[in-house]
């Protein structure tokens, strides 16, 4: 099963950790992601943002300066963040590149000892992914992939109300939401799956604690969309709990359709044994049972559960990320425990070109014999092909 949430209350972990230095950050990458970590690392109690690092010239000088740092000509600036990170001595680096760029600078990052928290997709490819889980396991160094949809408090009530009353039977998200970006994402293959998709299947794993087994996939391309790749998908997942429950989670999702818009979280409906629920992305969820004092006491509690203001997001996931490396542990989102997630859309995007059902697990073994003939270290590539299954390797640190 998905792992159960290491913090249970992000305001919970900020007092606790009020005592004690704040780490020093890095962060590579200063577009519109990388402006938005460095305010969050800027802003946090629990981090100090020493360095920005770009290839484009004037780039951390932009993020630095709408930062909110008190002393902007206090944080360095280079080209290479890890160089950078190493020069300052800093404690973590955050790594919002594009995702071509995960890759080689997780990997530097890690054989050069520093824990890296990492924007999602955990790169460019599953081959890729699965030598990122190799180099973890080979340098020891911490690595997370910031899903920062898990750290919205309705998702964890969502996840409290299904380990009470699940299993689930069928759980589903409807995206819908109008728009005609620019960049990259207009040329790109399978745009929507890709930028989008993560988000709901990372989330549908974490508050059903299930994982992929298949997927059937179809996508479409509207004479209206300005996207080059399918904008509009639908997906139908077979999950499993790992203790012998299957179950179903159906992903609807479009940037083609005008009007009636969801929220960027999708419109949720999750159906278990002993209870519904139904989210709409931004408010509180509506709970539901078949015993009405049930019912009027479990929506009394969430209700006032939302009441108290709390991190979320991005600001939540690195209190996450630097709360477990003081403490020692594992943190939610490791590279092992994120594959999954990523592995979905990539199984996605596979059925979608492929025309029909596609085995989870057999995608994943494909991927890693691509991975050993794509590896460059010798000892990363003998962990790859040391595996038993990726499947076992990614459950043996979980």
């Amino acid at each position: 099963m998905s792992s159960e949430p290491r913090i249970a209350d992000p305001n919970a972990a900020l007092a606790g950790a009020a005592d004690a230095a704040p780490l020093r950050a890095v962060v590579v990458g200063a577009g519109g992601m990388g402006q938005w970590w460095s305010r969050v690392i800027a802003a946090s109690p629990v981090t100090e943002l020493v360095g920005v690092a770009d290839l484009a010239e004037d780039l951390p000088e932009k993020a630095i300066a709408q930062s909110g740092v008190a002393d902007p000509s206090a944080v360095a600036v280079g080209t290479d963040g890890v160089d950078l990170a190493v020069e300052l001595g800093a404690d973590i680096l955050i790594n919002p590149t594009v995702p071509v760029a995960h890759h080689p600078v997780t990997v530097k990052a890690l054989h050069a000892g520093i824990p890296v928290l990492g924007e999602k997709p955990v790169t460019e490819t599953l081959p890729e992914a699965l030598s990122l889980m190799a180099h973890a396991e080979l340098t020891g160094v911490p690595f997370m992939v910031s899903q920062s949809r898990r750290f919205f408090p309705q998702v964890r009530e969502l996840k409290r109300f299904v380990s009470a009353h699940g299993p689930t039977a069928l759980t589903s998200a409807f995206f819908s939401l109008f728009t005609e970006m620019e960049g990259f994402r207009r040329t790109q293959q399978h745009p929507l799956l890709r930028d989008m998709g993560i988000h709901a299947f990372d989330t549908a794993r974490y508050i059903t604690g299930t994982d992929p087994v298949a997927v059937t996939a179809i996508g479409a391309s509207p004479q209206w969309s300005v996207y080059a790749g399918d904008a509009t998908v639908t997906c139908t997942f077979e999950m499993a709990d790992g203790e012998g429950t299957s179950s179903l989670f159906v992903y609807n999702g479009s940037w083609n359709a005008r009007g009636l818009p969801t929220f960027w979280n999708s419109d949720w409906r999750i159906g278990a044994e002993h209870g519904s629920a139904t989210w709409d992305g931004r408010g509180t969820p509506q709970l539901g049972t078949e015993d009405e004092a049930e019912t009027v006491a479990l929506q009394a509690a969430i209700d006032q559960a939302m009441q108290t203001p709390e991190p979320d997001q991005i600001d939540a996931s690195i209190i996450e990320f630097v709360t477990s490396l003081r403490e020692g542990r594992t943190p939610m989102c490791a590279v092992h425990e994120n594959i999954l997630s990523f592995a979905m859309v990539e199984a996605a995007v596979a059925s979608v070109e492929r025309g029909g059902r596609v085995v989870i697990d057999e995608l994943l073994e494909e991927a890693r014999t691509e991975a050993v003939a794509a590896e460059a270290d010798p000892e990363a590539r003998e962990i790859l092909q040391g595996w038993s299954s990726v499947r076992e390797a990614i459950a043996a640190r979980r």
